[in-house]
């Protein structure tokens, strides 16, 4: 048997809808256009808002229209609040993540060497985020500056560049290497390298630089792209020795699951950008192929060998990040394994 038809006809004397049985002309007790006569227990009921309502039998409070609207016009502000702060604040807002990586290969009792880790900057100009980025890397004063690819956006404005990059101060060197969205601009083919030069930036391309530190020798090993095919392992591993530590700097993260044998202590990348906007319970909500096992922090990839993935400090696409702050990552590299451990690990803090 199916379900009886619905009709609805207005209820003169509030204004209001009630449902009707098919065949059924009016409300029951309803003569002509007067009120209708209600029975006991019926009648209206006026609220404490001072809105005088029909309730009958059975109904215990006010129907749910108003409540429902409310809670969409909730919703519609939450959303457009967090509209707003995606935009307008958090890519702005940045992050500075400090962290001692310890480095069994340098020599016990050596000072410490402050490295300063950024990635997919994404220059178009030079504004707060990127003012409040260089004052942070220089109030720290690290040894080194090491940029893991992505300088530009859009095709980028090689003066705005130049300043940032030229602003960036490190007492041992600054050294960086290209990413998929440089080379997608044909930076790297045109006004790039000579900017980078300007800068005091080291171009790493497929090639190795060496630091000479107290606790010995650390080579900087840069890989050119793998994103775009321009990497190569064997070539910017060449000058690299057993007895020095090994920085390894990528663009992507995924080169991980082919380092071979090659004698590598640290991984540097970014390119995921920490998923750049990320959901409560649900995490980020893409991430470039091949990183979703390594998306932002620190990690364990082979034994002896530690990857460091950076969130970045720019976007891509869309100038939003959602609970996914820009990051800087001042890292402490730090001679010897940590006390009482046997493995090495990472000691984090944020601000």
């Amino acid at each position: 048997m199916g379900m009886p038809t619905v009709i609805v006809m207005p209820l003169i004397s509030q204004g209001l809808k009630p449902f009707l049985m098919e065949g059924q002309e009016r409300p029951h007790g309803v003569t002509g256009n007067t009120s209708p006569n209600l029975h006991p227990g019926q009648g209206l009921r006026r609220w404490p808002w001072g809105r005088a309502t029909p309730i009958f039998v059975g109904m215990e409070s006010e129907p749910r229209g108003r409540g429902g609207r409310r809670l969409l016009l909730a919703a519609g502000l939450a959303a457009v609040g967090a509209g707003v702060y995606a935009v307008v604040i958090e890519p702005g807002w940045i992050e500075v993540v400090r962290s001692v990586e310890y480095m069994p290969m340098l020599r016990p009792g050596a000072p410490d060497l402050t490295l300063v880790h950024l990635s997919d900057i994404h220059v178009g100009s030079i504004g707060r985020r990127e003012r409040r980025a260089i004052g942070i890397v220089n109030t720290a004063r690290p040894d080194v500056i090491i940029i893991s690819g992505d300088l530009v956006r859009g095709g980028g404005r090689p003066d705005a560049l130049e300043s940032f990059l030229s602003a960036l101060h490190a007492r041992q060197g600054k050294y960086r290497v290209w990413g998929n969205h440089d080379y997608w601009d044909g930076v790297p083919t045109t006004w790039g390298p000579e900017v980078v030069r300007r800068a005091g930036f080291k171009l790493l391309r497929n090639s190795s630089q060496t630091i000479r530190h107290a606790g010995g020798r650390i080579v900087i090993a840069g890989l050119d792209d793998p994103i775009t095919g321009h990497d190569s392992l064997k070539l910017a591993m060449a000058r690299v020795s057993r007895r020095d530590a090994c920085i390894l700097v990528t663009h992507s993260p995924e080169v991980v699951r082919s380092l071979g044998n090659w004698d590598i202590d640290l991984v540097l990348a970014g390119h995921t950008h920490g998923g750049q906007v990320r959901l409560p319970w649900i995490g980020a909500l893409w991430v470039p192929y091949g990183t979703t096992d390594h998306i932002d922090g620190w990690f364990e990839v082979d034994p002896g060998v530690r990857l460091h993935v950076s969130r970045g400090l720019g976007w891509s696409w869309l100038p939003v990040r959602f609970l996914c702050r820009p990051a800087i990552d001042l890292i402490t590299l730090r001679s010897g394994l940590p006390p009482g451990r046997v493995g090495r690990k990472s000691i984090i803090g944020r601000s």
